[in-house]
């Protein structure tokens, strides 16, 4: 907050009141650009530590597409696995139960430095280029982690059929339909999780690219 004093004493004639009215202008001139440039320094220093944190957050993230995309072969396997078990209990329905696997194990990439910058306001302080190379990014991170949402609430539907009966229930034929195709929507989410982690990993790669 800026202090302006009057001045002690009689002014002596109108020259030396337009002095004394210049040299207040001359200092708050010179105050507020100090001020400004206080805030500016501040404004840079928000957005260069915001940029910083969310760089070696994408580095991360670039390293953990590997395991992401094996977790997603992993519960492919696992899928397909319960799918035989519903063929076999449809073949032979008084055969002794096969053990069905249902469950998940594909989870998001990290975004708490994104999020902290959007918070703070320090992405209105980035290069425009710069701010929407990160967007770009986390959208898409942002959509692979919905996309395994969905997937865990089509999980619960499957499990959902398992958990109301005993241990040694066997399904009719149409509960069989039902689960498979609960199962074959699992799927579909996982498919699309294996398309969009390919995104990302390109993604990832040209940003990589981009700021060496």
């Amino acid at each position: 907050m800026l202090d302006i004093h009057l001045p002690h004493g009689k002014l002596l004639g109108i020259k030396e009141f337009f002095l004394h009215l210049f040299t207040i202008t001359i200092g708050l001139l010179i105050a507020l650009s100090l001020e400004g440039w206080v805030e500016s320094r501040h404004h840079q220093h928000l957005a260069r530590e915001a940029e910083e944190s969310i760089r070696a957050e994408i580095t991360n993230n670039a390293h953990e597409v590997i395991r992401q995309r094996q977790t997603i072969k992993d519960d492919q396997k696992i899928l397909e696995a319960d799918l035989k078990v519903l063929a076999e209990w449809r073949a032979h329905p008084h055969a002794k139960k096969g053990h069905m696997d249902l469950s998940l194990n594909v989870s998001g990439f990290d975004d708490m430095a994104w999020k902290n910058a959007q918070n703070t306001g320090a992405v209105t302080f980035m290069q425009y280029k710069d701010a929407q190379s990160f967007s770009d990014i986390y959208t898409y991170q942002d959509i692979y982690f919905k996309t395994v949402l969905n997937s865990f609430n089509e999980l619960g539907n499957a499990t959902s059929l398992f958990i109301s009966h005993p241990d040694d229930w066997v399904p009719t034929p149409a509960q069989i339909d039902i689960e498979t195709d609960r199962i074959g929507k699992l799927q579909y989410d996982l498919w699309m999780l294996s398309r969009l982690v390919d995104n990302l990993d390109r993604t990832y790669q040209k940003f990589k690219s981009e700021h060496k």
